[in-house]
Parts: C-alpha cells; sequence; structure tokens
C-alpha cells in the first residue's frame, strides 16, 4: 500500500479533510475524560469546571499536532477526502453522487460495498428516512476510516489520556489542598490555584500549613498589615499610564548548542530523540520499510531539545509601561524573609504567616509573588508559579537559622526588578534588621529602583532594628512580635 508522498501531504483539501477527522476524534476523547472526572470527583466550584476544561483542551491540542504530522497511505487520505464531501451532501444529491464514490473505492475500501446497498435503498426512502440513512453513513464510514487508518494514533490517545487523568486528579487534591490555605470565591483565582496545584500534600504536610493558617486567623495585625501594602499601588495611581524609556540593566538569552530541555515535536533522523510513537513502526513488518523511508527523509517525529545560555546583563535603554510622574500599580510582590537564627520562634512565624496573607493578597489582584529567603545566603520560591505548591510548601517548612545579609538579599531583589514579569514590583523585606546599613553595590542598586518608582518595605519585627538601614527603605511597617508588644496589641 503506498504510503502518501510530500505531494499529497500538502494538498489544502487532503490535509483539511484530515485535520476536521482528527478534530472530531479529539472533541470525543476531551468529553469523555471531562465526563468522567466529573462523575468521580464532585466539582463544588464553577471555577474548577473552567480550569479541567481549559487542561483538557491544552492536552487536545497538543496530542493533535502530533496526531496530524503523522504519515497515512495515499488511499486513506483519499477517502477522508471523500467522507468530508459525503458529510457536507445534502441528503438528496447523496444518489447522484454514490456512483462516483464508489469508482474511487472500489478495490481498497469495505465502504464500496456499504454505498452499493445503500443505493439499492435510496429510492424507496422518505426524506426523514433519507436524512437518517446520510447520517447513519457518515457515522459508519468515519468509524471505518479510524480503525484502519487511526488504529495506532487512537492506541496513543488512549495510553496518554491514562496520563492526563492521572494528572487531573494530582491537581484537583493540589487545589483542593491550596483552598484551605488561599480560600477563593471568583472562578478566575480557583484558575490560578490550579495552575499552582503541581503536587498533593501528604497529612503531616497538611497538617503544617493548616496550623499556619490559623495562626494567621489569630493575627488581625498581620491581615491588616499584608491588606494596606496590598492596596498601598492603588492607592497612589493618579496619574495615565505612559511608555517610558530609561537605562536598565538588561539579562538577555540565547539558544546554546548543547540541548538540555524538550521544546516540542519535530520532524528528523535522531534516532535519541524518536518518540514513541515512532518506534512503533519497528513493531510490524508492514510498517517497517515506512520507519526507514522517513529516517531517510528525516521525517521521523522527534523531541526538539533546545538549550538556553544567560548572557551577562548590561546597561541599555528599554521601554516600560509606567505612570511616569507616579508609582506603579499593582505589579508582584517579591517577599525577602530574613531567616538568620534572631528570627527562630515568634518571629518566624509572624514572618510565614505574612507570607500567607501576602500570597492571598497576590491571587486576588491576580499578582505574582516571590520570596526570597537570606541569612548568609539566598534562596528564591515562586509561590504563584507552575510550582507553586511545592515552593510553598518547601518555604513553610524551612526552619531559620544562620547569619544576616541583608544587603546580598536586596542585590538578588534588584536584579529580579530588571525581568520584564517584575519590572514593577513591590519589594517587601521582612526582617529585625539588626544589621548595618547597606553600603556599596547593594545600596546603588537599592537607590536606582527606587528612582525607577520601585518601592522598598520594611516589615520591622523588632524594636532593636537599626534606623539607619531603616530609613534606606520607602515605607516602614513595624510588627510587634515581643510578649509585652503582642499583650499591647490585643488591649488595644
Amino acid at each position: 500500500m503506498p504510503f502518501d508522498t510530500e505531494r499529497e501531504r500538502q494538498d489544502p483539501a487532503q490535509q483539511q479533510a484530515l485535520k476536521n477527522l482528527v478534530g472530531r476524534v479529539m472533541d470525543r476523547q476531551q468529553r469523555q475524560v471531562i465526563g468522567q472526572v466529573q462523575r468521580e470527583r464532585r466539582l463544588r466550584h464553577e471555577g474548577l469546571n473552567h480550569a479541567l476544561e481549559r487542561e483538557v483542551t491544552r492536552w487536545g491540542d497538543r496530542l493533535q499536532a502530533v496526531v496530524l504530522h503523522q504519515s497515512l497511505p495515499a488511499a486513506g487520505r483519499r477517502e477522508i477526502t471523500l467522507l468530508e464531501r459525503c458529510r457536507g451532501l445534502d441528503p438528496e444529491a447523496l444518489a447522484e453522487e454514490i456512483p462516483a464514490f464508489r469508482l474511487q473505492l472500489k478495490g481498497h475500501s469495505p465502504m464500496e460495498g456499504v454505498l452499493r446497498g445503500l443505493a439499492e435503498k435510496l429510492p424507496k426512502l422518505s426524506h426523514a428516512a433519507l436524512e437518517q440513512a446520510h447520517a447513519e453513513l457518515v457515522a459508519q464510514w468515519e468509524q471505518s476510516l479510524e480503525q484502519r487508518y487511526l488504529a495506532e494514533q487512537l492506541a496513543l490517545l488512549d495510553e496518554q489520556r491514562a496520563e492526563l487523568l492521572a494528572d487531573l486528579y494530582r491537581r484537583l487534591d493540589g487545589t483542593e489542598d491550596l483552598s484551605a490555605l488561599i480560600p477563593v470565591s471568583h472562578p478566575s483565582e480557583v484558575g490560578r490555584l490550579w495552575d499552582m496545584a503541581d503536587v498533593p500534600l501528604s497529612r503531616r504536610q497538611m497538617k503544617g500549613l493548616t496550623q499556619l493558617a490559623d495562626f494567621l486567623g489569630k493575627q488581625p495585625e498581620i491581615k491588616r498589615l499584608a491588606d494596606q501594602i496590598g492596596k498601598m499601588a492603588k492607592a497612589s495611581n493618579r496619574g495615565p499610564l505612559k511608555r517610558v524609556k530609561e537605562k536598565a540593566i538588561v539579562s538577555e538569552q540565547r539558544f546554546s548548542t548543547l540541548p538540555e530541555e524538550v521544546a516540542g515535536v519535530q520532524q528528523g533522523k535522531d534516532l535519541g530523540r524518536l518518540l514513541a510513537v515512532a518506534t512503533s513502526l519497528l513493531s510490524s513488518e508492514e510498517l517497517e520499510l515506512l520507519f526507514f523511508k522517513q529516517l531517510i527523509d528525516s521525517q521521523l517525529l522527534i523531541y526538539e531539545m533546545k538549550g538556553k545560555t544567560p548572557e551577562k546583563g548590561h546597561l541599555k535603554p528599554v521601554f516600560r509601561h509606567r505612570h511616569a510622574d507616579v508609582e506603579d500599580n499593582g505589579g508582584p510582590f517579591i517577599l525577602c524573609i530574613d531567616t538568620s537564627a534572631s528570627m527562630a520562634g515568634q518571629p518566624e512565624r509572624c514572618a510565614k504567616a505574612l507570607a500567607l496573607s501576602l500570597m492571598r493578597e497576590a491571587v486576588k489582584a491576580d499578582r505574582d509573588c516571590r520570596v526570597m529567603i537570606f541569612s548568609t545566603a539566598v534562596k528564591s520560591f515562586d509561590l504563584l508559579g507552575s510550582h507553586g505548591l511545592s515552593q510553598a510548601r518547601d518555604f513553610l517548612g524551612y526552619r531559620f537559622h544562620g547569619g544576616t545579609d541583608i544587603g546580598q538579599c536586596i542585590e538578588h531583589a534588584c536584579e529580579a526588578l530588571n525581568l520584564v514579569p517584575f519590572a514593577n514590583a513591590d519589594v517587601v523585606v521582612v526582617s529585625d534588621f539588626i544589621a548595618p546599613r547597606l553600603k556599596g553595590e547593594a545600596l546603588s542598586s537599592l537607590e536606582a529602583a527606587q528612582q525607577r518608582g520601585n518601592r522598598f518595605h520594611a516589615v520591622a519585627l523588632s524594636r532593636e532594628g537599626n534606623p539607619a538601614l531603616l530609613d534606606q527603605m520607602n515605607h516602614l511597617w513595624p510588627l510587634e512580635t515581643s510578649i509585652w508588644g503582642r499583650v499591647k496589641a490585643q488591649k488595644r
């Protein structure tokens, strides 16, 4: 059986017919997946239904692209095109077209015999019966084509569907865990939690996070502080948004020749990157010749690999959208938390509770939230990214110890401000501020960011903080963590 040539693969009518057929197959697969999940899990929030449909649609689009790259016999492509012609026919015109269909199908398709039998019955059918016969013919023909030409693709879909279901159930569990920490109401907020839910939590991990949420519920001062920091940008929004040109350190990336990560699917002949569906051709003697033909023509489906190597940042003019005369409105949060030994105990619990409260504010306002913990080194956590739940788990489970190097953390935060997603971020530094004032590179970076309009908030967890260091920040938010201070706050 001859396989399709490059000319036939590029035939617009055949390509569109194949795309329509595969699209209907994928729609059916997606409906089955969504129906199965909704039957097995009770989705209590409408936002979960939206997130589920979005995730399944993305899966369908990715697999449809893979299936459309598969080679089909030339006769199969032509028959799929005939099916699309038949589907678009008026039932009254079916009798006139059946002889032409039979002529093209004779000798290589079992549908020729079906059409011959139908042609004998058509003159005796009423209009309603004719419409029903037309619909049944199209459904039977499509099923026949799937069995004869798309069997391998359907097997791949079944395999991928099992993996998808496992991922969907994992995300549902993770979203349920997150909703206990970050209460949400709007569908878009539920979708944000869905994107963050990369792992389910163990009972022990969930217990620790629930205890932190309970602690936050008993700390109105922390919730009020997070609310004030979150609203500050909106309160300062007085001017029009303008496209302003300014100088900034910009870190660019270039593709390296060393492959590091999967970027997609492409055609080629690198046997080390073959997709499983390509190697399946070797399991059949009839398809083995096709495998070697695709190998010679560099048409095997392989993973597309790319690598990225960061170039050194350099000073150059860039354009940013910002308020030219006032602060930016509603950017991300960069939360810098001191994890030195002096922060252990109540300050640690307050710092983590503030982080959780700012996460809630960021989800509501559709802002990002990155945490940088620092002692003698700096470690970052993207709490609202695609691995948000595992990042939050790791951060909230971190134990505070070590020394204090606030200058190093400020430098890392200022480097993040040069990235487009964090260009107009608020930097919130949580510490006891028992440290020297900023000097040298850290001070230069801080002042440059402040001149660009970025705000630096100091959340002081001790009355012993260095006044000179606190004065270098834009805003001071004292948060009493001593026993005497908490008693006075409760009396107020």
